[in-house]
């Protein structure tokens, strides 16, 4: 279950880092004067990584 809702983050964020990058090289500075991307890029870092971490558990169960 847990690693459903991660898994969910994961494609979320991974679809808000797409937007973002995509934005901010079509208008300059339209998202960074906004949001800083570093924080979502990190949060989607700490995400993959506790999913493959856990990966190998859940299946073995």
């Amino acid at each position: 279950m847990l690693l459903k809702i991660f898994n969910e983050f994961f494609y979320i964020l991974s679809g808000a880092l797409l937007i973002f990058i995509l934005l901010e090289i079509i208008w300059s500075g339209i998202v960074l004067a906004y949001i800083n991307i570093n924080w979502v890029l990190l949060f989607w870092l700490l995400d993959v990584i506790f999913i493959l971490l856990n990966t190998e558990k859940y299946k073995k169960v």
